[in-house]
């Protein structure tokens, strides 16, 4: 059967998973000539087959049949440091801090790209990448500690964390071929399907949330050539709706808290549905030449996060819709960047970007926590031959620290998350 993972969606990773850092659920790991500029101008350049995910109409651009690969190895580096006021259901007072912490996840993530030339006009093109998703462990008994009465009247021992997320494995594989116009010597437009699978299994104390759907969208985007040395591209990628089918499983300690918040549920697992929307995004691109051999480049990406307001699970096995609340912000992400031909084989890059967070403190999710963040980016591009082209790149993500102050489970979830990242990635481009 379809099985749906409520709590949260999303999803992530190509050929392994891995926390996000990102805003939301998203993942930017897609193209490592990108990232080393920041993704600044990275819907307008035509590099490598790689850039038609930012923007199809790229693809007008390529002359030859080509093939990308691209990998990155993200290393994570989360904590969480527990407030010392908290309180069980806004009576009991916190007895002190939980042993746990996060376990170490480092993701590898990969993506592939084909371009083909139809004629002298039109390419095709084939993406498949992992636009959504977020791998998270904790260890057991993390966040703040508190000592409730023993069942049945309460829980004991428990620690507010383990009642939030406990692991967190969401993934999304989007399978998207496109179609590019030469329309004229100046204009180019793209369009495309895209297949996306989403796979979900989240965890805490209290419930297990598993599942799996299919969704279609579409994209399209433009490039324009204003003169000889500015260019300028717009895409748009549209929101996926999944309606999924799946089970909500409640342990014991879940069905004690169903029975304290007076909707008792006995332990086991319950088939339902529920409706879940992938955000939309706009992505604005510019690259103009300071000189001969270096390019300014400009990006700016806006995604529509506040579509996913809540999560609702609807089972006529149950006499409530467990829900979880989300009520995100639509976040923007700023990019800016250069490009450098040393010598006519090997290109230099670097960028910065600023994104905004979609959590605040009162909805910050700790099964993917969010915060405002900037990149910092380094690349390179080499041509071994005349046929292939390896690309490097580094990035550091500088993550503002995230406070959280949830209350919704019972056991009030205090303190704050320290986060940042470090990416490294190597892509090659062959043409035939």
């Amino acid at each position: 059967m379809k099985r749906a993972h409520w709590c949260m969606l999303g999803a992530a990773i190509g050929l392994a998973s891995g926390q996000a850092v990102a805003s939301g659920f998203s993942v930017s790991y897609q193209s490592v000539s990108a990232m080393g500029s920041a993704y600044a101008g990275a819907g307008v350049l035509a590099e490598n087959a790689s850039n038609q995910w930012f923007n199809p109409a790229t693809l007008a651009a390529l002359d030859s049949t080509e093939f990308s690969v691209p990998l990155h190895q993200v290393w994570v580096d989360t904590r969480f440091k527990t407030d010392d006021d908290g309180r069980f259901l806004g009576v009991i007072p916190q007895a002190g801090t939980g042993p746990g912490d996060f376990d170490d996840v480092d993701p590898f993530v990969g993506s592939l790209f084909l371009a083909v030339p139809i004629n002298d006009t039109m390419t095709f093109g084939l993406s498949v990448v992992s636009p959504f998703g977020t791998k998270i462990e904790y260890e057991d008994g993390w966040g703040n500690a508190y000592v409730t009465p023993p069942p049945p009247g309460g829980l004991g021992p428990v620690t507010a964390g383990d009642f939030y997320a406990l692991e967190s494995d969401l993934q999304t594989i989007n399978i998207n071929p496109s179609l590019a116009l030469q329309v004229t010597e100046r204009l180019n437009l793209g369009v495309g399907l895209n297949y996306q699978k989403l796979d979900a299994d989240i965890r805490n104390a209290a419930t297990r949330l598993e599942g799996d759907d299919e969704a279609f969208g579409w994209n399209l985007g433009l490039t324009f050539q204003a003169d000889d040395n500015n260019q300028f591209g717009v895409a748009y990628r549209s929101n996926l709706d999944y309606e999924v089918e799946g089970d909500i499983t409640f342990s014991q300690a879940g069905a004690a808290l169903s029975s304290l918040s007076g909707n008792p549920v006995a332990p086991g697992s319950y088939a339902g549905t529920a409706d879940i929307e992938l955000p939309a995004s706009l992505q604005l691109s510019y690259a103009g030449n300071l000189s001969d051999r270096t390019q300014l480049l400009l990006g700016v990406e806006w995604t529509e996060w506040s579509s996913l307001d809540a999560l609702v699970v609807e089972s006529p096995a149950l006499a409530f819709n467990p829900t979880e609340e989300f009520d995100w912000n639509n976040t923007v992400r700023y990019s800016l960047g250069a490009r450098h031909d040393l010598n006519g084989s090997t290109v230099i890059r670097f960028g910065v970007a600023k994104e905004d967070s979609t959590q605040g403190t009162d909805n910050r999710s700790a099964i993917s926590p969010d915060s405002d963040r900037t990149w910092v980016t380094l690349g390179a591009g080499f041509q071994p031959a005349d046929n292939m082209t390896i690309d490097v790149g580094y990035a550091h993500i500088f993550v503002d620290d995230a406070d959280i102050n949830r209350t919704d489970k019972g056991a009030q979830l205090k303190g704050t998350y320290e986060l940042d990242a470090d990416v490294i990635g190597a892509q090659m481009s062959y043409r035939f």
